[in-house]
């Protein structure tokens, strides 16, 4: 069983510092807490797409507090 890659959306992020950023909780229904990337902007830049996809995957978890991080490694890897 595969995952089918799709057309995703650039959150608008909101900018915390120069190594910290926020997708809302307005960017995917469910969303309990804003998920919270660690990077510099041009590794923002770089990151796939799929990478926001799942932090904001985990922001719908129950029980989540606060934020859903995705420190500066974070990537997404398609078998």
């Amino acid at each position: 069983m595969g995952f089918e890659r799709r057309e995703l959306k650039k959150p608008d992020f909101q900018k915390v510092n120069d190594y910290m950023w926020d997708i809302p909780t307005s960017f995917k229904q469910g969303m309990k807490v804003p998920a919270r990337i660690i990077a510099s902007k041009q590794l923002l830049d770089e990151m796939d797409m799929m990478v926001f996809d799942q932090a904001t995957n985990v922001a719908t978890l129950p029980g989540i507090i606060n934020h859903a991080f995705c420190m500066p490694d974070g990537h997404f890897f398609l078998a």
